[in-house]
């Protein structure tokens, strides 16, 4: 096999995950990036992704350049008949041939649960959105969730119909005559708080023996911690073990995500993720410093560790403050560059340049590692001091994720290896986490105090139970109000 710095690769992408690509082209020899641009009505914003970037070279046509190539990288899902045809002429794929069914198809996915004897929530089928409708008018509290086409249904969390009939009458609109077209699978709430999962990837059915474990704050952020895969929950470990046979049959190759939802004695794989995450997969082309060599041996069938570049990762969304329609131009500044990522990019005279894209105001991500959550997150904060009039990061959502982490680790959930929260001692040391205008650490006796300039509003006076919200829903816990900075 080739040094991994005498590499050439294609990756074939939908511009999502550039960053990927981007990474790799620091550590291989050269670096092709294809994107579809092909339409009836092209338009530069397609045609433009990965131009101009010294780390890659963008191709119009993945068959212009695949002989010149030892590998093709698919970070996505589709492209199952492209991976087909290039590995037919000799060459090794980093993808998931064919696996991404677990993913796009609702329907394969729950069969091969009940195929391995795994727990399944309640759920129901129907076939269109009037026979959806017409169930959901005495039911509350559902989930909805359709395969493949993401971009028109995502997952819906139904409450009740007087609340959420006029949703359902936008969808009819939006869908048109296909909306009839549909299956649409309504599953129970699975009532718990505990929502568990780990970031990997799989070969030929072998993990590595390391992974990211963390925790998301949907559409916000992500903290996760570099762990064993044998120090992980039994219910991450069986999932893992249940579906190592069944990516081995399609020659599975790629980075692999499970979402795990643990209520008693049950566990619910509720989604798997047959690509990379969005979160973290922007996080491990930092934390992962030999990412290239694991792709490059995964491609031809060989799994190798990580090597991380600390303990912790986080990633925070980047907004921009643009209309939707309208061009993000970003003049980074050189401390950052390589922590800032950008998906659907180009780059035009030395500047990031993102044209308007289906994520709308959201332009990418920015990521940090360290060795202490205290240190990581306080160099994410470090970061984002640095980024350019226009563009916001989500760092308060990061308080939610500390406390979440912290009462998972009490529920016996998931939580990154080390103290969720830094402790009283190491706030004593300068260790604290700082969101914002709150610090927030964890006392011995595990009560959560929270610190706040004097200026500040308290939601909950001293000492008493406060109401916090946590990922979207609250929570009722001690909370210690001190109403001053640290004299350092």
């Amino acid at each position: 096999m080739k040094p991994v710095h005498e590499v050439v690769a294609c990756v074939c992408d939908h511009g999502l995950f550039l960053p990927i690509a981007l990474k790799l082209g620091e550590t291989f020899k050269k670096v092709f990036y294809w994107s579809p641009s092909d339409t009836v009505l092209p338009r530069i914003a397609e045609g433009i992704i990965g131009d101009g970037f010294s780390e890659v070279e963008r191709v119009n046509d993945v068959w212009e350049v695949i002989h010149q190539c030892d590998c093709a990288v698919f970070p996505d899902i589709g492209f199952h008949a492209l991976q087909n045809q290039i590995q037919l002429i000799g060459k090794p794929v980093w993808g998931h041939n064919g696996g991404d069914i677990l993913e796009a198809s609702r329907g394969e996915f729950l069969r091969v649960l009940e195929e391995l004897g795994m727990d399944i929530p309640p759920y129901e089928k129907f076939k269109g959105l009037t026979a959806l409708r017409e169930h959901l008018l005495d039911k509350e509290d559902k989930f909805i969730k359709v395969s493949k086409w993401r971009g028109d249904w995502e997952t819906l969390h139904f409450t009740n119909w007087a609340q959420d009939e006029v949703t359902l009458d936008q969808y009819a609109y939006r869908l048109g005559p296909a909306k009839e077209l549909f299956t649409f699978y309504v599953f129970d709430k699975i009532d718990t708080d505990i929502e568990d999962g780990c970031d990997t990837y799989c070969i030929d059915g072998q993990f590595p023996s390391l992974c990211l474990h963390g925790i998301e704050n949907k559409d916000k952020s992500y903290l996760g911690a570099v762990q064993d895969t044998s120090e992980l929950p039994e219910q991450l470990r069986e999932v893992n073990e249940k579906f190592a046979p069944v990516l081995s049959q399609f020659g599975y190759r790629s980075f692999f995500t499970s979402e795990v939802r643990i209520k008693d004695d049950k566990s619910y794989f509720i989604d798997p993720t047959c690509r990379a995450g969005s979160p973290p997969s922007q996080l491990m082309t930092e934390l992962y410093t030999n990412l290239a060599d694991i792709i490059w041996q995964g491609a031809n069938g060989v799994c190798i560790d990580p090597k991380p570049a600390g303990q912790f990762g986080v990633q925070a969304l980047l907004h921009t403050d643009r209309d939707k329609d309208e061009w993000t131009v970003l003049s980074l500044n050189p401390d950052i560059e390589q922590f800032v990522k950008c998906g659907f990019a180009c780059q035009i005279d030395g500047r990031v340049c993102i044209p308007p894209h289906p994520l709308g105001d959201q332009i990418g991500w920015l990521v940090a590692t360290g060795d202490t959550i205290a240190e990581t997150i306080g160099n994410l904060k470090d970061f984002a001091a640095m980024l350019p009039d226009g563009i916001t990061c989500e760092l308060e959502s990061l308080s939610h994720l500390l406390i979440e982490a912290e009462k998972a680790k009490d529920e016996g959930g998931m939580v990154p290896k080390g103290q969720a929260i830094p402790t009283n001692e190491e706030k004593e040391e300068g260790q604290m986490v700082m969101i914002h205008t709150a610090h927030i650490w964890r006392e011995p006796d595990g009560s959560i105090h929270v610190r706040l300039p004097p200026q500040a509003a308290p939601w909950t006076d001293e000492g008493e139970k406060g109401i916090i919200e946590v990922n979207g829903h609250e929570e009722e816990m001690t909370i210690h109000i001190e109403r001053e900075w640290p004299n350092n």
